[in-house]
């Protein structure tokens, strides 16, 4: 009875050893291979990584011209917002998507634009060639205005809007991302077009009453009472653009009446460019370092 007693202790015992030298190589021997798997699966995340540059709408401009070259005339601005994506396997070719509108309050005939790319490629002198699909939407509304004791501004009709969408070309003329401090980036580029392939588009910049000036954090301020001498509403704010075309004076003597560009554009091309200051908002590539740090010691 005391060898049977003994032999089953001895066997309790061989099967605890066994037991904790498969824990042992459970906790050591697999770490490896572990690590192995988690560093295959980090590195096929790299290779589908991404980095999203938010485009700032405070900061970014669009300079809509009529006319080409030397022939050109800037008619209006627009604020852009978006972003642009780029992937790791691929930084050549860029995810684009752009949103370009006024900034001018509600008007009877307004245009908004807005770009999404379809691929890209790079030329021999080192610019981007982004091909995507651009769309305009045109919104016109019937307006009011009955100056009478009780009027408190225009009155508008509902909307009618109209778009059309048409593939273009948005060359990016420096694709090297210019730093401009606090960890944002400037991005250049431009879209030329002529009425004959996108006729909708130059309709869009005729028509439509862009503004002149884009002015941050505006204020406005009309006095309780308007006299005579009154000019309208006194307003402040930070100008971030105006347009920038040359100037001649009209007239002499008496018969000078103001100033007006010095060139007089044909309405059959126009230009888009663009002047985008982003900042990045996120990388799938982050994620890589989430590897947890037991299987990384």
């Amino acid at each position: 009875m005391h060898t049977k007693q003994s032999e089953n202790t001895l066997s309790f015992r061989n099967k605890l050893h066994r037991f904790s030298l498969a824990a042992s190589f459970l906790q050591t021997g697999l770490r490896p291979i572990l690590v192995l798997v988690l560093v295959t699966i980090s590195a096929s995340m790299l290779a589908y990584a991404q980095e999203t540059w938010q485009v700032d709408p405070q900061l970014s401009i669009a300079r809509l011209s009529l006319g080409s070259e030397s022939n050109a005339l800037e008619i209006g601005l627009a604020r852009v917002s978006g972003e642009v994506v780029f992937k790791s396997s691929d930084s050549a070719d860029p995810l684009v998507h752009l949103v370009i509108k006024p900034d001018n309050g509600p008007q009877p005939s307004y245009a908004e634009l807005s770009f999404t790319s379809k691929r890209s490629a790079t030329t021999s002198d080192g610019k981007v060639v982004v091909t995507g699909d651009l769309s305009v939407t045109r919104v016109e509304r019937s307006v009011t205005i009955e100056p009478n004791e009780a009027y408190h501004g225009p009155e508008y009709g509902e909307p009618v809007v109209q778009t059309t969408t048409e593939e273009v070309r948005l060359v990016i003329s420096d694709p090297r991302w210019r730093a401009t401090g606090s960890n944002t980036k400037r991005l250049s580029g431009s879209s030329s077009f002529s009425r004959e392939a996108f006729p909708q588009l130059m309709d869009a910049l005729t028509r439509a009453d862009w503004p002149t000036i884009l002015v941050n954090g505006e204020k406005c301020h009309v006095p309780s009472t308007i006299g005579e001498d009154y000019s309208g509403a006194t307003c402040s704010g930070t100008v971030i653009a105006t347009l920038n075309n040359s100037m001649v004076s009209t007239g002499s003597g008496e018969a000078y009446y103001g100033f007006q560009p010095a060139v007089t554009p044909d309405r059959e091309r126009g230009t888009i460019a663009l002047d985008l200051k982003v900042k990045p908002t996120s990388s799938v590539s982050a994620a890589v370092a989430s590897v947890p740090t037991a299987a990384r010691e």
